[in-house]
């Protein structure tokens, strides 16, 4: 199991970067929390279904989209796993320090189950990298509650999560209110930028001087926010054949990234490596001043778009899509 879980917590690294307690819940005191609190709730997902009685009151989450989702909530997990912040050694700008006061980081080198276990939780969220197969799932699930994934998809939308969620905790109200916030953040920009419909973009990421990995699924969950504007990835990308909707594409050919909006994600130090390909100079996002430089949390707020990592990411690009509109 121990071999298993750390395999998983390695490809976590690489997708956050492609793109790769003993305290009980922190809640938000809505009425619907305490009328609910006898009730059972089933949710389907990716491994089938969960049925979840009363209101969890100790909550793991593993991964960064189920534990901004928590946070999102007004909840404060027992315990957790935060990806993109192991890999990028910091805190993510769009949590804010004491949300997690009190929860306990697990360490990702040891027995995941073990700890888990430890803290004596009522329900477990998983993301996809630490519930990677059907054993895993299991013998999470034999410790409590569990939901892995939602869907088959290699990104989970976060509005599925935030809604399952809200269910499970009878906060459906308050659910409903934090998928507004973000949905109303994206109809501003649409409607600032009315341009947006019909203009592609390309999210990137410089692994490496020898691998540039580029999204290429639209209907991937970290696509969606674009799709949401009127976008599109280019055809010339799309027709390619790719893994999980990415596809390792050898610098020299950065000329492909015709795309009226870049996003260029790069590895610590990468950035400089990225201005200087053969061809990036002539890109149409280059000559329009449409493309905005990530870090590696920054591409992780889109690869692994949660409600608190939307609005952050949309605020820093707002200049791109502004000039893309044009």
């Amino acid at each position: 199991m121990t071999a298993r879980i750390s395999r998983g917590w390695r490809r976590a690294a690489v997708a956050a970067l492609a793109g790769a307690l003993a305290f009980g819940v922190v809640a938000c005191g809505s009425t619907e929390d305490e009328a609910g609190s006898g009730e059972s709730v089933t949710i389907t997902h990716a491994r089938g279904e969960t049925t979840v009685t009363g209101t969890p009151k100790k909550i793991v989450a593993l991964g960064n989209q189920w534990l901004d989702t928590t946070l999102a909530l007004g909840v404060t997990p027992v315990g957790y796993i935060d990806n993109v912040a192991a890999v990028s050694k910091s805190t993510p700008p769009w949590q804010q320090a004491d949300q997690l006061a009190g929860g306990t980081a697990l360490n990702t080198s040891g027995s995941i189950t073990e700890q888990v276990a430890a803290l004596e939780p009522d329900l477990i969220l998983a993301d996809p990298f630490i519930a990677a197969d059907q054993k895993t799932y299991d013998d999470l699930s034999k410790i409590a509650p569990t939901l892995p994934a939602l869907t088959k998809d290699a990104v989970s939308p976060w509005q599925d999560q935030v809604t399952a969620l809200g269910k499970v905790l009878h906060k459906e109200s308050d659910a409903d209110a934090v998928i507004k916030k973000v949905d109303d953040k994206v109809a501003a920009i649409a409607a600032a930028n009315p341009g947006l419909k019909g203009k592609t973009f390309a999210s990137t990421w410089l692994a490496s001087p020898s691998q540039l990995m580029v999204l290429t699924d639209p209907n991937d969950g970290s696509a969606k926010v674009f799709t949401a504007l009127g976008m599109g990835i280019p055809a010339n990308l799309t027709a390619q054949p790719s893994t999980g909707g990415r596809l390792a594409l050898s610098p020299e050919r950065v000329d492909e990234l015709t795309a009226d909006l870049l996003l260029a994600g790069y590895s610590p130090g990468m950035d400089e490596k990225y201005r200087q390909l053969p061809g990036y100079s002539e890109l149409p996002s280059v000559r329009n001043g449409s493309v905005t430089f990530l870090t590696t949390q920054e591409i992780s707020a889109i690869n692994q778009p949660t409600a608190l990592s939307v609005p952050y990411i949309l605020g820093k690009l707002e200049p791109s899509f502004a000039a893309a509109a044009k």
